[in-house]
């Protein structure tokens, strides 16, 4: 979504309200503005901002409505918002600014002035990314998604981490720790560990002692995952290096997944998530897809070139990257 919407349908607002009541031309078109002999029309104002902004404009209109019709504000959604305008707070605070001028110098905003307008913005993204999202979604075949369960739900593993960086202090590190469990089982094992994760651990479980609950395979690092599938319960690891740092992992226990039907949708978003980010142009052939469906038509012949002309763009730039895909391959 394009970040000059709100300050586009302000001025073509303007347009239309100080057309009514205002002078006219022998031919009729409306004068908005004059000096001297010179008069300025409302259809020369319309033509101009149209040529600078009108595209963008009505796209972003159509999508809107897109995100408004294919997704309900939901709690998550609310959620998702209160927790952006958080994150984006902290940093406008950090530099003196207000919500709205942080908006506008940081994230592209425009003519936003108030946190609300901010939010209003975060919750329509939001709403067309999940649009999109969920459309994907909806293509995944039913034995795809069987696969993707059988592979990453059919068990999962309860479990503590410690997360160190990998500087040269880590490995000593991890021999301090080790020090402080040996010895210790069941509780007194867990309640050591707990502490120890919040003393040492960089990883975001760090204040819960480290707790990762019910942890399916497509979430835990690969190497994790294979020494939770080694150890036995309440049985703690070496030292474990990633591409994050090293791990110190306990395991708690490792139990039956839920049933397919339980964790379908979950699997059909992580799915078209990964197809979104594996293909940067799908999200372009959805939501051109999404606009089809609700019958996307223009009446100004500009706007419909303007459009047709990034369309093409598009599969252009699509065939390009599979022709260079092809060359590497060969």
């Amino acid at each position: 979504m394009k970040r000059k919407a709100l300050y586009i349908v302000a001025v073509l607002s303007l347009v239309v309200a100080t057309a009514c009541g205002n002078p006219k031309l022998k031919n009729g078109e409306e004068v908005v503005a004059k000096i001297d002999d010179k008069e300025f029309t409302a259809e020369e104002l319309y033509e101009e901002l149209k040529g600078q902004y009108g595209y963008s404009t009505i796209i972003n209109w159509i999508d809107s409505a897109i995100a408004e019709k294919e997704v309900e504000t939901d709690d998550e959604i609310e959620k998702y918002a209160d927790e952006a305008i958080e994150f984006y707070k902290t940093y406008a605070d950090q530099y003196g600014m207000t919500l709205a001028d942080f908006a506008t110098s940081y994230l592209g905003l425009t003519n936003v002035s108030t946190d609300e307008e901010v939010r209003k913005y975060i919750i329509l993204d939001r709403k067309l990314s999940l649009a999109i999202q969920n459309r994907v979604a909806d293509k995944i075949d039913d034995s795809e998604v069987k696969d993707y369960y059988n592979e990453n739900y059919k068990k999962v593993f309860t479990y503590r981490e410690i997360l160190l960086a990998d500087d040269d202090d880590a490995e000593d590190t991890i021999d301090d720790i080790r020090k402080e469990l040996k010895g210790k089982d069941d509780d007194d094992l867990t309640n050591e560990f707990k502490s120890l994760a919040k003393k040492y651990s960089k990883s975001s479980t760090a204040d819960d002692g480290g707790l990762v609950e019910k942890a399916t395979k497509d979430k835990v690092n690969e190497d994790v995952w294979k020494e939770l599938e080694d150890l036995d319960d309440y049985e703690y690891s070496k030292g474990i290096k990633t591409t994050s740092g090293y791990y110190v992992i306990l395991k708690i226990s490792e139990d039956k997944g839920k049933d397919l039907k339980d964790v379908e949708d979950e699997i059909r978003a992580t799915m078209a998530q990964k197809k979104l980010s594996d293909d940067q142009y799908l999200s372009y052939d959805i939501l051109t897809e999404l606009r089809n469906k609700y019958k996307i038509a223009f009446f100004d012949k500009d706007i419909k070139n303007k459009y047709d002309e990034f369309l093409k763009q598009v599969d252009d730039a699509k065939d390009s990257a599979k022709s260079n895909k092809n060359s590497n391959e060969e």
